[in-house]
């Protein structure tokens, strides 16, 4: 049983990445929103994305912070639903 779940999450691993998503921000520039929570994405990645996808810059849309809860089989795990938005310079 143990190795089933380690194995799956070795596999959940490989989602990990930050995947930007392209759209034409508030000044008609190219846009990018990102998921920086879950499955090992953490905000600091969405940045180092940002300036991957953006090697001029960027400016900062939006950003959001909002709990969620998921429930287990031991009650609500709370955990953080972090997404950003970047416009490239």
């Amino acid at each position: 049983m143990r190795f089933a779940l380690v194995l799956g999450l070795l596999a959940l691993s490989g989602c990990a990445s930050v995947e930007p998503q392209k759209f034409v921000g508030p000044s008609g520039k190219t846009a990018y929103t990102m998921d920086c929570a879950g499955y090992g994405r953490t905000v600091a990645e969405c940045f180092k994305r940002a300036g991957e996808v953006c090697p001029a810059g960027y400016n900062v849309v939006s950003q959001t912070n909002a709990p969620i809860g998921i429930p287990t089989m031991h009650g609500l795990m709370i955990m953080s639903d972090d997404k950003m938005a970047i416009e490239c310079k």
